[in-house]
């Protein structure tokens, strides 16, 4: 089961003492990052493939309303709406995994120019800053 978004916020933050609660920068382990990006990017095929096919429904009842008689609109109407209530959840469950994995991906960026930086290697990290690239937050 993939990590919600707020179960990979909470494990940003650790929790010292009984009330107080403190950031603790916390070492990226981009091993683990990556792993859970290839896991995304190996299941998303299932998550697309669900929504195109709601979404072309959606489009084959759109046309079905364009012709439809004044009694068969409110059905039309109300199918669609059912199927946009599924469609709008599972969009949002698959928006969420993918700024997850964003987020991800920006770790291991940030932790590939640390050690960039502490192997010394200043033509890379000012090259890598030049970059629009590498520059952009997704």
């Amino acid at each position: 089961m993939k990590p919600s978004f707020w179960s990979v916020v909470k494990r940003r933050f650790t929790h010292q003492k009984k009330h107080k609660a403190i950031h603790v920068e916390k070492e990226n382990n981009s091993i683990k990052d990556i792993e859970a990006v290839i896991d995304f990017l190996s299941e998303v095929h299932l998550d697309t493939e669900k929504l195109l096919l709601k979404m072309n429904k959606l489009l084959e009842l759109e046309k079905e309303r364009e012709m439809a008689s004044d009694g068969l609109l409110h059905i039309n109407i109300q199918a669609q709406s059912e199927l946009m209530d599924d469609l709008l959840r599972e969009y949002e469950s698959f928006q969420d995994d993918s700024s997850i994995s964003a987020i991800r991906v920006q770790h291991v960026k940030s932790e590939l120019l640390k050690n960039a930086k502490k192997a010394g290697m200043k033509d890379l990290l000012s090259l890598k800053k030049k970059d629009a690239q590498w520059r952009r937050d997704f």
